[in-house]
């Protein structure tokens, strides 16, 4: 899932050097205005002070500075007019006092604009961390079904090596049990026995990743071994239904920065998909699972089977929130391998090739040294 970034907030000057800078300046228009001579209308001037006030985003003190100035305009002109008020003193007046509320009202609804920007950036901030909220909290949920899905193959996982565990067991104490013990044989069926409870083990840590709910943790890993891993566990599902795989892996091993588990859903994903559509259809079921390099900066992962193909409707659609071609089917399998490969950075599409079935494939940028080793 993507990342979400919070918006930058808006650099305010600092409240207390602005007012300072606001008074001097009120105050050095104010004697220009009152105490010379000069037949300009050096109030207009005013309008600096609630500019800068207004700078600092302070509604309030925005409009405490526009009623000041307006109170310093009408006293200057009192102090510099007392004992004549010429029509042109009181048109310089009349318009230094409409360019301060001029300036007024467009810095309060620049305030007020600024205001609702900011909040409608933070509540799509929040929308968007609720969002990668609830795509985290779907994608677990569609592991744990996975699993519930795999529990035959699972159990078939677990059951195998446990089994060559009691037969090495039993091999063990009946060589040592012999007149004269066979020391070679028995600690042969001892190391089987251990390579057998390290593969138990391994397959119970898979079972585990893939069922643990946890942020995204990105680190360098082998795509062949997720493809490896992927299907080891839905191995019995397919020797079940008379699926014949064939692999095909790059060589050397094309590389990303990835998170291990969110891989192996897509892949568990796509593998399930391509055997279920081909339970319906006649001839042989073929599964093909490909890496390979795509270019010089992406690896390719190709899951390839020989089921009914995909529709020229249904090809731009497949990968959308609740699109399903299943009775039962709930439409959101492949949008999270979607949402899951783009958060990679990488890209998923599915193609039907002119030989029948269908083809599904995303590429992942390839690692660069970015990640830590896995």
């Amino acid at each position: 899932m993507k990342n979400c970034r919070r918006a930058s907030p808006t650099v305010r000057p600092d409240v207390s050097v602005v007012s300072t800078l606001a008074v001097v300046i009120a105050l050095a228009v104010f004697v220009i205005d009152a105490l010379t001579s000069l037949e300009i209308a050096a109030g207009v001037f005013y309008v600096v002070v609630v500019l800068l006030v207004a700078s600092a985003g302070n509604r309030p003190a925005t409009i405490g500075a526009a009623w000041g100035c307006v109170a310093l305009t009408l006293l200057g002109f009192v102090m510099s007019h007392y004992d004549a008020y010429s029509g042109g003193a009181i048109a310089r007046c009349l318009v230094s006092l409409l360019a301060i509320a001029t300036t007024s009202m467009l810095a309060l609804r620049n305030l007020a604009a600024t205001a609702m920007l900011h909040e409608q950036v933070e509540l799509l901030n929040l929308a968007q961390e609720a969002l990668a909220r609830s795509t985290a909290e779907l994608a677990h949920v569609t592991r744990i079904t996975t699993l519930g899905e795999l529990a035959a193959s699972v159990a078939h996982e677990v059951t195998q090596p446990i089994a060559a565990i009691v037969t090495c067991g039993g091999a063990a104490l009946r060589w040592l049990n012999r007149p004269a013990p066979e020391i070679d044989e028995a600690a042969q069926s001892v190391t089987q026995m251990i390579r057998d409870a390290k593969r138990a083990d391994e397959v119970i840590q898979r079972i585990r990743a893939m069922a643990r709910k946890h942020d995204r943790l990105p680190a360098t890993s082998n795509l062949n071994g997720i493809c490896s891993e992927s299907i080891e566990l839905v191995r019995f599902e397919l020797e079940r239904h008379d699926i014949e795989l064939e692999t095909d892996f790059a060589v050397p091993a094309p590389t990303a920065c990835c998170d291990r588990v969110q891989l192996q859903q897509v892949l568990i994903n796509l593998i399930m998909n391509s055997a279920q559509a081909m339970l319906a259809a006649n001839g042989p079921r073929r599964l093909r699972i490909v890496t390979r390099w795509f270019d010089d900066a992406h690896a390719q992962v190709i899951v390839q089977d020989s089921g009914t193909g995909i529709s020229e409707d249904d090809r731009g659609r497949m990968f959308n929130a609740f699109f399903t071609t299943k009775a039962e089917g709930m439409g959101m399998g492949l949008s999270i391998c979607r949402s899951i490969v783009e958060a990679h950075g990488g890209r998923i599409w599915a193609e039907s090739p002119d030989d029948g079935g269908a083809m599904l494939q995303f590429i992942l940028p390839v690692d660069k040294g970015r990640c830590h080793e896995q």
